[in-house]
């Protein structure tokens, strides 16, 4: 763990990042994803991996909740499907009866 200091450039403010993270991928003019987390912390994250995580966070979502979504899943196929403008104009129908 290296101790670096914050500095101003211009309007910004600025974290130089030790060399040893160059294998990491965090080079020159890579782009990152900074992240405020809850506990005040920053997370930096390779914006070519924000991806992967999207998915990560998808899969993790997915298990988590899973009776919850197969109950929307039965639900939903009990309903007829209906095509957007068969509904519109099932709803005029309604409103000139």
């Amino acid at each position: 763990m290296d101790v670096v200091k914050i500095r101003r450039v211009g309007n910004s403010n600025v974290i130089s990042l030790p060399r040893s993270l160059e294998r990491l991928g965090y080079t020159s003019g890579t782009s990152v994803v900074v992240d405020e987390l809850d506990s005040g912390e920053l997370r930096v994250i390779p914006a070519s991996k924000v991806r992967d995580l999207i998915r990560e966070t998808g899969r993790r979502v997915v298990a988590e909740n899973r009776e919850a979504l197969e109950i929307l899943e039965r639900h939903d196929r009990r309903q007829p499907a209906r095509s957007p403008a068969r509904a519109s104009r099932s709803r005029s129908r309604q409103r000139s009866e």
